[in-house]
């Protein structure tokens, strides 16, 4: 018995001691009149909060948070599929919760609502690829654009299935893909002349594997954008059973009986998203790990390079072009030409190419940089390998990873004014 199914079963004999010794004697609390009564039919956790996924004595789905603003009878986090609660909502959050399974189970509330899913797919994977095809077609429809459902889908069955595969077996090769998708917007699109609907309906994807290659150039761009959203999917990291994601695409397009219902599809797409982001986080540690160890090893070699000097700090430069200009200060502004690459010589950013010098105040720069800086003279060159701790860390940004070593080449133009002085 794990420590949550221990806990709820000791609160449970506690809460039925005292059914049996006051409840009736002294009369039941009453509800919240604004309580919903409902039962837990999924609950995950993220950000600090939870979320869950229930139906009401009216066999209604809705789905509700509970995070610290949330008063509850019970600890939260312990609640799970099957309880039975009364939840005071505002919106999704929920205000209040009042623990009834106790009450439920003796039959003091003669409350009874299934937790059977409408759906048929057991699967997570199974149930994502469905919404996922609902959704993302459903999201073209809200911006205005459609496609001819049977070649749409067409293509997301060719494009899941070389996205599998080294051998290409769809219509076209990538350069007539991209091809079709310039054509269309400059010929259909932008004439005003696209689509307001799915043309033929379909009702299975069996009847659209078959199609010939499309003749016109609004098939063929169907074919084209269903193709490469499925063709990329796999290297987003978004595994999906191909049918089913077609599927849910054709159930949209042609308002077939659908395999999942809203809620379903809100549950599965949470639950989906929550293992993408744990994965994540999983990878961006190991990242981290793997690339301070590098970064530290690195610069344990290089600083017996000749002319690297090693500072207090651990920071490394070397004098490329040596000057005797002014040396900046804590206080200055900067005017300084630089390029960022990383520790395998991939260029990450580059003032050259910007095709102009950038402008700093020295301090507002990250550690590392700040203290190049001032080790220059005004017209030198360096060129600077700075530790993790002294960049962006852990951290990182959007194009640097975390502890990523930084290679910076640094030209000091000048020291400008201070326009704060």
């Amino acid at each position: 018995m794990n420590k949550n199914t221990r806990t709820k079963v000791i609160v449970t004999m506690l809460a039925m001691i005292l059914i049996a010794t006051s409840l009736f004697a002294a009369g039941m609390k009453e509800s919240n009149p604004d309580a919903i009564t409902v039962r837990i039919l999924s609950s995950s956790a993220s950000d600090g909060q939870q979320t869950f996924a229930a139906r009401t004595l009216e066999g209604n789905e809705i789905s509700f948070i509970a995070n610290d603003l949330t008063k509850s009878s019970y600890p939260v986090g312990s609640l799970a599929v099957g309880d039975y609660l009364e939840v005071v909502l505002a919106g999704s959050l929920a205000l209040d919760i009042r623990y009834i399974n106790p009450l439920v189970a003796t039959g003091v509330l003669p409350y009874s609502i299934s937790t059977e899913r409408a759906t048929t797919l057991e699967s997570l994977t199974d149930r994502f690829s469905y919404t996922y095809g609902y959704l993302l077609i459903q999201s073209f429809a809200s911006q205005g654009l459609f496609f001819d459902a049977g070649y749409y889908v067409k293509g997301a069955l060719d494009g899941y299935r070389d996205s599998q595969s080294e051998v290409q077996a769809g219509f076209y090769t990538l350069e007539e893909l991209y091809a079709n998708v310039n054509e269309y917007q400059a010929t259909i699109w932008s004439a005003g002349l696209a689509a307001t609907d799915y043309g033929k309906n379909y009702s299975s994807v069996d009847q659209v594997r078959d199609l010939s290659k499309p003749e016109d150039l609004s098939d063929a761009f169907s074919y084209t954008y269903g193709y490469l959203l499925a063709l990329n999917m796999a290297g987003q990291g978004i595994q999906v059973n191909g049918d089913l994601y077609a599927a849910g695409a054709l159930d949209f397009a042609c308002e077939n009986p659908l395999q999942m219902n809203e809620m379903e599809m809100q549950i599965a797409f949470t639950e989906y998203q929550q293992i993408l982001e744990a994965e994540y986080a999983e990878w961006l540690s190991e990242i981290a790990a793997t690339n301070l160890a590098e970064a530290e090893a690195f610069l344990e070699a290089n600083k017996a390079n000749d002319g690297v000097i090693t500072t207090a700090s651990g920071l490394q430069y070397q004098v490329l072009t040596p000057a005797t200009g002014a040396i900046p200060t804590m206080a200055d502004h900067v005017e300084v030409n630089y390029q960022l690459q990383m520790i395998d010589g991939s260029m990450i950013e580059s003032s050259y190419d910007m095709g102009e010098p950038a402008h700093f105040p020295v301090s507002g720069l990250i550690e590392g940089f700040t203290e190049a800086l001032l080790t220059m003279n005004t017209g030198s060159v360096i060129r600077t390998w700075i530790h993790p701790a002294l960049g962006y860390g852990e951290a990182g940004t959007e194009t640097i990873l975390p502890n990523s070593l930084l290679v910076f080449d640094i030209e000091l133009v000048s020291i400008e004014d201070n326009p704060n002085h």
